[in-house]
């Protein structure tokens, strides 16, 4: 606490945080994004080995080399950043 120039202070913790947890809450200048997991090459595995793999949370099957589900993977980033597009002019 006094790296943070907090020297007269009683800190009350409702749970048992991290070192990391802890300076996020001082410093108060972090946000966390949920992750996504961009899995690639799917055009090299079977049907059972996808299977598998879609009991992964937050993940995105895709194939850079054949363009399969590329549009998909653009959808699910703007959702997970929470992005609005905001148009000035009227869409032409």
């Amino acid at each position: 606490m006094h790296e943070y120039k907090i020297s007269n202070a009683d800190i009350m913790l409702d749970c048992d945080p991290t070192e990391d947890d802890l300076i996020d809450a001082i410093e108060g200048n972090r946000k966390y994004v949920p992750c996504l997991y961009a899995l690639n090459k799917i055009d090299e595995i079977t049907m059972e080995e996808l299977d598998i793999l879609d009991k992964i949370p937050h993940y995105v099957p895709c194939s850079a080399h054949k363009e399969w589900n590329l549009d998909g993977l653009v959808e699910t980033m703007w959702e997970y950043l929470d992005l609005i597009r905001i148009y000035t002019k009227p869409k032409v």
